[in-house]
């Protein structure tokens, strides 16, 4: 499957581990190079692969798009694997777009920069982990 520039993003998943006192994290992850201000960017977290397999995301956002990056987070999240996938509706139909063979024509992505073969990526590809928060030891990891 080939991506457009959407997806060629330094998407830097950035796990920012917030000390509370429910010890929750958060999940930022940042888009970058969106090709315009067209439409929505549609945004899924999934927590685990059975749940990414069945199409059941755990969260979701939709936001402007805007040319450049967009950045959006998730907050209190229970230790464990997520994984997102986005992809730039530029059309402002609700849908991916694709072309006569099935390959996506709007921009789209997956944490990790992870890339799919002939498909979309798998969750393990995908997956950030999410661990127990230590609020005496709260730190930001960078994936």
């Amino acid at each position: 499957m080939k991506q457009t520039s959407l997806s060629t993003l330094s998407a830097a998943a950035l796990l920012a581990l917030s000390a509370t006192m429910t010890q929750a994290a958060s999940l930022t992850f940042t888009v970058e190079q969106v090709k315009n201000d067209q439409g929505m960017v549609y945004l899924q977290l999934f927590k685990g692969e059975d749940n990414y397999e069945a199409g059941k995301a755990y969260t979701a956002s939709i936001i402007p798009a805007k040319a450049g990056s967009i950045t959006v987070s998730f907050h209190d999240l229970a230790p464990g694997d997520y994984a997102v996938r986005y992809y730039h509706d530029e059309n402002g139909d609700g849908e991916l777009q694709t072309n006569l063979f099935g390959i996506p024509v709007e921009g789209f992505g997956f944490s990790n920069n992870a890339r799919g073969s002939f498909g979309p990526a798998t969750f393990e590809q995908m997956k950030v982990n999410i661990g127990n928060v230590d609020i005496n030891n709260a730190s930001t990891i960078q994936y």
